[in-house]
């Protein structure tokens, strides 16, 4: 045997030897620490009962998925007010150049506000005092949303005005365009002009849906709309006397590209749905759940998955009526906090306070340093 052979063999059989006492804890912990920041919340908390060395390194990278502030807008004055709905905490701004303007949607920090004149939009970050003007939108609309920041490079802006159940009206407006694009599409199976969702962005497609079950699907790169409808998942509140002077609502909500979908009727317990399969599910208890949390307003609603403390919750962006604290509900106490959100009419058409204020909505919140400048 050469003395390169017989090196080779002495190295090969000094690595089996080694490799029989490696275990877990061996892993370098800069490889550990990679791994790890893959890892969803919860199953990195089960990753840390491995040992030692993976509780190090999943807690050096562990970061609790961040949860939305509501952001409100008073009638009068140019003050806003940020709420933290978990530490309860409330922040004023002063912000003058949304003073006298209306919001109509959120996503990724940013603001799609309306000025009173309903055709001047622009977007703006609270945060930052960014502004960025719209063309003017000479449609009236009933739903509007956008597809991500207009920092982005990619925001695209779809507003929905249904024109009869069998017609909708759709503009679009691409980053950087000069003028909104109109068009009127035809829907068979018909849609419900008054009683409809928020317009969701999830997967590539803007959603909508109605009273009746129906979904709308619009996809913007192709300008193509598409129905689908479920004659069994009418609002389940529409047929009986007991809820017909109560306000109901229907949000549609995503969770990584799956849709959820809720409807609420004053005082009762929200009644939430997922697409499964081209079916909609009911999710009736906090294990169907699965440590998801659903941040709910009218124009613009967000979900979490394994908040600490807000799981298996729906929050509203009410707050102010119990020690500062927004309603929410816990599917896991099968009630809301607090425990009588909301009085209930004195007559059949009294009015009744909103779960959901029309100029309340959530946000990102906002980092360590702006709240650091606010003190």
């Amino acid at each position: 045997m050469t003395t390169f052979d017989q090196l080779n063999k002495d190295v090969n059989n000094n690595e089996l030897e080694s490799s029989k006492f490696l275990t877990f804890a061996d892993v370098p912990s800069g490889l550990l620490e990679a791994i790890m920041s893959y890892l969803s919340y919860k199953d990195s908390i089960r990753a840390s009962a491995v040992c030692k060395a993976w509780r190090k390194a999943a807690v050096a990278v562990r970061v609790a998925e961040k949860y939305p502030w509501v952001v409100s807008f008073p009638k009068r004055g140019d003050s806003v007010y940020l709420f933290d709905p978990l530490e309860r905490k409330m922040y004023t701004l002063n912000l003058p150049e949304i003073a006298g303007t209306n919001v109509c949607c959120s996503k990724d920090g940013w603001l799609l506000m309306r000025r009173s004149s309903f055709v001047d939009l622009f977007f703006f970050n609270p945060y930052t005092r960014e502004l960025i003007s719209l063309p003017k939108c000479e449609l009236s609309f009933q739903a509007i949303a956008f597809s991500s920041a207009p920092t982005s490079g990619t925001c695209v802006v779809v507003a929905l005005r249904p024109v009869r159940r069998d017609a909708i009206a759709i503009s679009i407006w691409n980053l950087g365009a000069c003028e909104w694009v109109a068009k009127e599409f035809t829907c068979s199976l018909g849609f419900d002009p008054y009683m409809h969702s928020n317009l969701l962005y999830a997967n590539d497609h803007f959603y909508c849906f109605d009273l009746g079950g129906v979904l709308l699907s619009f996809d913007p790169a192709s300008s193509t709309v598409n129905c689908e409808s479920w004659d069994e998942h009418r609002c389940p509140y529409l047929h009986n006397d007991e809820w017909l002077g109560l306000p109901k609502r229907i949000y549609l909500v995503e969770q990584r590209g799956e849709l959820f979908l809720m409807y609420t009727c004053g005082n009762e317990r929200p009644m939430v749905y997922k697409l499964v399969s081209s079916k909609w599910e009911e999710i009736s208890s906090a294990a169907a759940l699965n440590g998801l949390t659903i941040f709910a307003s009218l124009y613009s609603s967000e979900t979490r998955v394994d908040v600490p403390v807000m799981r298996n919750r729906v929050y509203f962006p009410r707050y102010g009526l119990h020690n500062n604290q927004c309603v929410s509900y816990s599917f896991d106490q099968g009630r809301f906090y607090p425990r009588k959100p909301l009085l209930k009419p004195i007559n059949l058409w009294g009015m009744q306070p909103e779960l959901c204020p029309l100029q309340s909505i959530w946000i990102e919140p906002p980092s360590k340093t702006f709240l650091d400048g606010l003190m």
